[in-house]
């Protein structure tokens, strides 16, 4: 399935809603129809992708980039434990664990961000991320240092929206 075939789905949706004198949400549809025009030949998988890529961005500022080497500057940082890289990645998870009972912040979102922090961070790093947001057990890896602040934004939001009405 790619985003024409959510552009039709769209747009078959959109001519019953207008016909039944829900005009505002048929014209919504049409415009998302023609703004998804130039994303027509991507899978949903890749469109779903470059959403989070521009969320990144809109939050950030930051346009993120995946399979690219990092620069010799970047690699050096990061094996040297950059204060200031570090101090970034800590505000960013913050303000993403704040917003995440936020309809725009999907689980998606969540895992690239998790993500991210696997690849540019360390192990002593990624439990100093972890105690930022409230995560207080024994990590004793890396990895259960990732998967703890994944499960615990996927919990956080998981709990908000079960508890939505």
């Amino acid at each position: 399935m790619n985003v024409n075939d959510l552009q039709q789905f769209f747009r078959s949706l959109s001519q019953p809603l207008s016909a039944s004198g829900a005009k505002r949400a048929a014209d919504d549809l049409e415009r998302a129809c023609d703004c998804l025009q130039p994303f027509g030949s991507l899978t949903i998988a890749q469109f779903a992708d470059f959403l989070v890529a521009a969320d990144e961005y809109a939050r950030t500022g930051i346009v993120p980039t995946t399979g690219r080497a990092k620069s010799a500057g970047a690699k050096a940082a990061a094996k040297a434990g950059d204060p200031q890289a570090l101090a970034t990645a800590v505000e960013q998870v913050r303000s993403l664990y704040d917003r995440v009972t936020s309809p725009e912040v999907t689980y998606a979102t969540i895992e690239a961000e998790v993500k991210r922090l696997d690849k540019q961070f360390k192990k002593d790093d990624l439990l100093e991320i972890a105690k930022a947001i409230g995560i207080s057990g024994k990590l004793r890896t890396k990895k259960d240092a990732v998967v703890e602040i994944q499960r615990s934004m996927t919990e956080r939001k998981e709990s908000f929206e079960r508890t939505r009405f």
